[in-house]
């Protein structure tokens, strides 16, 4: 019996997907405890020969299915497996020989967590402009992950490598076969509001060879406009989450006029754009890069919008399906009171226990803060407490401390000390792929 499933949906890259499987199989992990389960979606190349010639030092499992998308690909696969943790990995990601002995041993650490492993870039086929700004938007990513007590998001979650274990899988009822594009960003959502906890394993790395251009990042941008809307619909709270909120709220007269021409004359803002996408060239071979990053941004916009706008129909619409949803930060959802005088560590137990949604704190009658309900992202729990209480919440801590006659100040020093009871304390940017 195996004790961990890699899952690989894979369309028409049997090269890609041959450089995988090798990798997975210079894995230090027990090759015989895994079994490998490609989901072949709709190939018409020589993926499906190349599957029956391989010669797999582990157990491998292969699907064939009519194009349905990547969703139900992972489903077919996580149906077939038989090992308790599942991990999920894109046909383009090269395992690092620690790979999934990195997965299980982080779920190891404790129960219901989604593990997240790091994904370093090899860019080949993209040059100039382009290749700088892919690489930094990947790595920003995977930085905000790193910090301490980083509070983890829906859209967080990259199906290109995670693991998960198959009962949370099942009980937050896999992937959505609903969504073509953002089905990760989905499930995630699910995953939070079962309460999962997120954690990001840096040594459970895979390369991944980045395979799209300025070309392809522009049509994937038209999509995650149409799987917007379906978010914003199956879940109204993520609403002022969505790009598409913070463009109208924003409304310069540039996106103004844009979303009249992609309402009103979507033929004739579609030549545009192709226009100005050549203007991009111009741009980078006179080494304005300014400018070109401009450009990009407002392209980009374009065919996020015009995705919006394919999936709502009018302009109306779209007024509606933003309008009644509520404020990032709602003071309805679940928060809880806590008072730093009884202790850190009795604070932290608290937060593990309740994993409330957002919690307010004093120090005795001195109010410190509060730490928001945030749609979206995942409950509190210990971890979040002391970065916070070091960071954002500590201009208000120190004068809590002092007011509250906890800080010792001696004579003979000028020095501040304080001390809690316990233990010590230790634009948006559009994105291009994921």
């Amino acid at each position: 019996m195996p004790t961990v499933s890699v899952i690989i949906p894979t369309h028409n890259r049997s090269a890609v997907l041959k450089r995988t499987l090798d990798a997975l199989a210079q894995q230090n992990y027990p090759l015989s405890e895994m079994e490998v389960i490609v989901a072949a979606d709709g190939c018409t190349d020589d993926t499906s020969e190349m599957l029956k010639a391989y010669q797999a030092p582990y157990t491998l499992k292969v699907i064939e299915q009519p194009s349905q998308g990547p969703a139900v690909a992972r489903n077919q696969g996580a149906a077939l497996a038989l090992a308790p943790l599942l991990i999920f990995l894109d046909d383009d990601i090269e395992a690092s020989p620690g790979f999934v002995a990195a997965h299980v041993q982080t779920h190891q650490k404790q129960a219901n967590q989604v593990v997240l492993g790091y994904l370093p870039t090899i860019l080949k086929a993209q040059t100039g402009f382009f290749r700088i700004t892919l690489r930094g938007w990947w790595e920003a990513m995977f930085q905000r992950m790193r910090q301490p007590g980083y509070r983890f998001a829906y859209c967080d979650l990259l199906s290109g490598n995670f693991s998960v274990s198959a009962d949370l899988f099942a009980a937050v009822g896999k992937f959505d076969p609903q969504f073509r594009c953002h089905e990760d960003y989905e499930l995630g959502m699910r995953l939070l509001q079962a309460k999962a906890k997120f954690t990001f394993a840096e040594a459970a790395m895979g390369y991944h060879h980045e395979l799209t251009d300025l070309d392809r990042s522009l049509r994937r941008k038209y999509q995650e406009g149409k799987a917007d809307v379906q978010l914003g619909q199956k879940y109204p709270e993520l609403k002022p989450t969505l790009l598409v909120s913070t463009m109208i709220a924003r409304c310069s007269w540039v996106d103004r006029m844009a979303l009249i021409v992609i309402f009103k004359m979507p033929a004739l803002g579609d030549l545009l754009a192709k226009g100005l996408r050549r203007s991009l060239d111009l741009l980078e071979w006179m080494r304005l890069r300014s400018y070109w990053r401009t450009l990009l941004d407002r392209l980009l916009g374009y065919w996020y919008l015009r995705g919006i706008a394919e999936a709502s129909s009018t302009q109306q619409a779209l007024t509606t399906f933003l309008q009644g949803s509520r404020p990032v930060s709602s003071p309805n959802l679940l928060d809880i009171e806590i008072d730093l005088k009884a202790g850190l560590a009795q604070a932290e137990c608290r937060l593990e226990q309740e994993r409330p949604t957002g919690v307010r704190l004093h120090y005795g009658k001195q109010i410190i803060g509060r730490i928001p309900a945030i749609p979206g992202t995942e409950r509190l729990h210990a971890a979040h407490l002391r970065p916070t209480l070091a960071t954002t919440l500590a201009p208000a801590l120190i004068p809590a401390l002092v007011l509250d006659k906890a800080v010792n100040v001696t004579n003979s020093s000028p020095q501040v000390t304080y001390e809690l009871p316990a233990q010590p304390s230790q634009s948006p940017e559009l994105v291009y792929v994921n």
